[in-house]
């Protein structure tokens, strides 16, 4: 027995000797470049490129080894004359006895001096297209199945061993359809010591467009090959890139922002700490910067407890190495609906800083005397890809606090708004822009005069929003105003937005106010109603209408519309309004001063120029931005005054007729004396800003005032000795005078008393 083991084991002795032999023999007597024709007619029949090799090497033992030189495969019909891939050499190792049980063990890899082509169309063809999508001939889905179930099974890669897997001096160039080619050169990818125990390193370096760029990792153990998920496969490595230009990339970039400047002078750095880890978390840390007419650097710390799920612990973004936001939070379903959870706090942003990016607003701002200095916010914000939610959003305007809450839907959009604050000065954020002057010369004066028109603003954009918005103040403070418990409500959809209702408080009385904006034609169509009461007119004229010529407390209701939102629109306003108001004064018009320089014009002195009165009440209509008013009616304790005229919003001037009659007897400056039931009609005509106030004294006038006037006054005196009321005119040298009627004695002795008659 011992003997037969014994001539066993000694005969496989000699015929693994026999066998190891003829291994080592064969490549010196088969020529493997016998084959190379077969295996490059046989790609070219798969592929239709034609493949070209330079010389084959192959080892059977101890490893089964393949070498190729100088491999050529052809770019598709129709491209670059060029080759689509080419290889210096390519040498492959794999373990022999492995091999024979259909499992492959690699244990060397080496490429040298890779060089790959790829373009891309601008139409989405690829010269790679028909390599991926490459048909399997004719037959039908059912004896492919068939093929596919009779073919034996391909070798399973059992185990890897290898002193080294390399790629060097590789290079990719990328053309993409018009845009200048992207290149990827001095391609270096090592992997040493590589095995299935143990973490392998993996380093990757090379050049993009000229700029370098390296990866140095290490990934595993890799355990069982056949049961690998890329997706928990432990890795740990670092990224860096100090300077990639984009100016190769310049074609594929949209949208760059001109603050930026020019793409083509801009450039990307990034350095970057990457790790996977077993249970499927992945943790990216780093910052990138992006080099352009400014400087942006994000720096982060981000990771992914599950395959769909992104945790943000730090995002905070710089501009020109200032600190500007602050991000936090986590998206989880990424790869269905996204639903995100985030915190943004930005630092102070300075107006001043901001205008370096937008440089309108120093335009806007250029003539305030006192504009805003800066703005802050913060907000907790939730939702997904089809609404957000606003959960608190803090918005500090220079030092005052504004909150909100609400959401924004993406589809059309619609806004749901709430906004409070204590207190909010308005004035330093309302434009006051730099009026753009002309130069006009005459043959007397030559100066700078007109801004020019403002431009009426489209908003038919705005068809497809929907708003339901509120916003609270305690105190809103603009144009020297005051206004108490400021509360607005904007409700709005297609193309409509109604303001229902604007209230606030203001000087002892209260402001409501309705208003509704159709924004679906152009120019936009307003229509607004207001009603005031208890409010001291003074202050809110001279803030709504730069004017201080009336004070009182006011009552008012108006009705109006009009189409466009610029001061050119003033000539489509119309509507109607009515207004009461008491115990005030006209400034400006000095009534009663009028009618004592009448009644003594030498006597007169020039006084205060205001009317005081007890009541002024009236109604309007304004048609194309005209106003017609047909009832004033004014009353003080001297004075009972009537009238009507119109007042031009277009050209600002006013063509009015005031009737004012004494009630009472007063006296007044220098002794002259108003005597109870004087009577005389005034003009008041001119422009808003330099009105004239002239008597309407004609003889009708004088006959019906004479009562009055037949004082001790200079023009009493004559109006007596006229209408028969002292002595006689004395003879002449002819003997007595001819006899006048009482209207040319009256209009004779008017003459010098009051001047301009």
């Amino acid at each position: 027995m011992s003997k037969t083991i014994g001539k066993t084991v000694k005969y496989s002795v000699i015929v693994v000797g026999i066998l190891i032999v003829g291994l080592l023999a064969a490549p010196f007597f088969i020529d493997v470049n016998t084959y190379k024709n077969q295996i490059e007619q046989t790609v070219e029949d798969s592929t239709g490129r034609h493949l070209s090799i330079g010389h084959m090497n192959a080892t059977l033992f101890p490893s089964v080894g393949v070498e190729l030189e100088d491999v050529h495969l052809a770019n598709r019909a129709g491209y670059a004359e060029r080759d689509f891939i080419s290889v210096k050499l390519l040498h492959v190792k794999l373990a022999l006895m492995p091999l024979l049980s259909k499992q492959v063990e690699i244990q060397h890899f080496e490429v040298d001096a890779p060089v790959v082509y790829l373009e891309r169309r601008s139409n989405g063809e690829t010269n790679w297209g028909d390599l991926v999508g490459a048909s399997r001939g004719d037959k039908g889905a059912a004896a492919v199945g068939q093929a596919d179930q009779t073919a034996p099974a391909a070798p399973a890669l059992a185990a890897l061993q290898a002193e080294s897997l390399s790629l060097t001096r590789g290079e990719v160039t990328w053309v993409d359809g018009a845009a200048k080619p992207v290149k990827l050169s001095e391609l270096e990818v090592s992997l040493n010591d590589v095995q299935l125990k143990r973490p392998v390193a993996v380093k990757v370096s090379g050049k993009l467009s000229g700029n370098a760029f390296e990866l140095d990792a290490n990934v595993g153990p890799l355990g069982d090959i056949a049961k690998i998920d890329p997706v928990s496969l432990p890795v740990q490595g670092h990224l860096k890139a100090d300077q990639i230009s984009l100016q190769p990339f310049k074609a594929m970039i949209s949208g760059w922002p001109v603050q930026l400047g020019d793409v083509a002078k801009a450039s990307v750095g990034i350095s970057a700490q990457i790790e996977q880890r077993p249970d499927g978390i992945r943790l990216i840390e780093g910052t990138s910067q992006l080099s352009a007419a400014h400087k942006l650097g994000v720096d982060w710390k981000v990771e992914m407890p599950k395959a769909d799920q992104l945790k943000i612990n730090r995002a905070a973004l710089a501009v020109d190495d200032k600190k500007l936001i602050d991000i936090r939070g986590e998206i989880k379903n990424l790869n269905a609906n996204p639903a995100l959870q985030l915190h943004i706090e930005s630092q102070p942003m300075a107006r001043t800083w901001l205008a370096t990016f937008v440089p309108d607003l120093n335009t806007m701002y250029a003539n305030h005397p006192a504009p805003w200095t800066q703005i802050q916010f913060n907000a907790s914000l939730s939702g997904g890809s089809k609404k957000m939610n606003i959960d608190d959003l803090q918005l500090k305007l220079d030092h005052e606090l504004l909150r909100a809450t609400g959401a924004v839907g993406f589809k059309g959009p619609d806004i749901r708004l709430r906004m409070s604050g204590k207190a909010l000065h308005l004035d330093p954020w309302l434009p006051q822009g730099k009026q753009e002057k002309q130069a006009r010369s005459t043959s007397v004066i030559s100066e700078a005069v007109a801004a020019p028109a403002a431009v009426e603003p489209d908003l038919r954009f705005l068809k497809s929003w929907i708003v339901t918005s509120r916003l609270q103040i305690g105190t809103l403070f603009a144009h020297k105003l005051e206004m108490k418990n400021f509360s607005a409500s904007i409700n709005g959809s297609k193309g409509r937005f109604d303001l229902n209702p604007l209230s606030f408080n203001l000087s002892g009385g209260k402001v409501t106010e309705k208003a509704s904006l159709n924004v679906a034609s152009y120019p936009a169509r307003w229509t607004e109603s207001a009603h005031v009461t208890g409010v001291q007119a003074g202050p809110l004229l001279k803030a709504i209408a730069g004017t201080d010529k009336l004070t009182g407390t006011m009552a008012m209701d108006t009705r109006l519309r009009a189409n466009g939102l610029t001061e050119a629109a003033v000539n489509t306003l119309n509507g109607k309004g009515n207004m009461l108001f008491r115990d005030g004064k006209i400034k400006g018009f000095d009534i009663a001063g009028a009618l004592r320089k009448f009644s003594n014009p030498t006597a007169y002195k020039q006084g205060p120029k205001e009317t005081d009165f007890a009541q002024l009440s009236g109604s309007f209509n304004i048609k194309n931005g005209i106003v017609d008013n047909q009832d004033l009616f004014m009353a003080s304790p001297l004075l009972r005054l009537t009238g009507k005229g119109i007042v031009n919003l277009v050209n600002k001037t006013m063509d009015y007729h005031v009737k004012p009659r004494v009630v009472g007897t007063l006296k007044g400056q220098g002794g002259s004396m108003l005597r109870k039931g004087l009577t005389v009609p005034l003009h008041i005509s001119g422009t808003f800003e330099a009105p004239k106030v002239r008597p309407e004294i004609n003889a009708r006038t004088l006959i019906d005032n004479a009562p009055a006037l037949l004082n001790k006054g200079k023009l009493g005196g004559g109006l007596g000795k006229i209408l028969g009321g002292g002595k006689s005119a004395p003879t002449g040298q002819g003997g007595a005078q001819p006899q006048s009627s009482p209207k040319d004695k009256l209009l004779k002795g008017l003459g010098g008393m009051v001047p301009g008659f």
